[in-house]
């Protein structure tokens, strides 16, 4: 026989079986709007299009430079290492605010400062970039360009601040390792991932080719 006395249990655990299945909808939608890192690779193994050059030279003689300069950045096929035309920068995609899509293009880096450190150079770097069109105020970051003893390259770009209209205040990292160099082209490819927080969340990862172009 029904107990009246158990109704308000039996409907409250009816309504949590409505609730909980449309959260967890929810919670789907904003894990699928943002973007992942799984294509990264840290530790590519390089190659030197000069085989007379070790992976510092080639690093040197492409990144060691006196005055400031641009590294463009767009995202590449990997077999080919070749631009693909459909797609400007690199990117990572993700939600702001309550369930806002976003989406980040990093077009390219500019190099102000540079010195070097035991394991490679120090740089201080401006990010060109816009998210949904629209250009965030970035700092300069200072980040690194490692060398390390595996002969194996990265570009480092740690915790720097960024602000647009739309979100807000987030900290960005973005990461770029080194698979390949030619010094003819002054170009560079690899796997690339890019995160960042705050009150805005998202991710990216991929292949890039970039191109090292000089201001003075």
């Amino acid at each position: 026989m029904f107990d009246r006395r158990e109704a308000p249990r039996v409907l409250g655990h009816a309504r949590r079986s409505r609730v909980c299945p449309g959260l967890a909808f929810v919670s789907l939608l904003a894990l699928s709007a943002c973007g992942t890192t799984h294509r990264f690779v840290d530790e590519p193994k390089l190659s030197v299009a000069d085989p007379a050059k070790n992976p510092r030279d080639a690093a040197a003689e492409l990144f060691h430079q006196t005055t400031a300069y641009t590294v463009t950045l767009c995202e590449a096929d990997q077999a080919s290492r070749e631009c693909k035309k459909e797609q400007q920068g690199i990117g990572a995609s993700g939600v702001g605010g309550l369930f806002l899509p976003l989406s980040l293009r990093v077009t390219a880096l500019i190099v102000s400062d540079e010195t070097e450190s035991p394991d490679g150079w120090l740089i201080d770097t401006s990010v060109r970039s816009k998210v949904d069109a629209i250009a965030p105020l970035c700092r300069t970051v200072r980040g690194k360009i490692l060398v390390r003893e595996n002969d194996t390259i990265s570009v480092e770009l740690p915790d720097f601040f960024c602000n647009w209209m739309a979100v807000g205040n987030v900290v960005v990292n973005a990461d770029l390792s080194i698979d390949s160099i030619d010094l003819k082209t002054r170009t560079f490819s690899g796997f690339y991932k890019i995160t960042f927080h705050g009150t805005g969340n998202a991710s990216g990862s991929g292949y890039y080719r970039a191109a090292v172009i000089s201001k003075g």
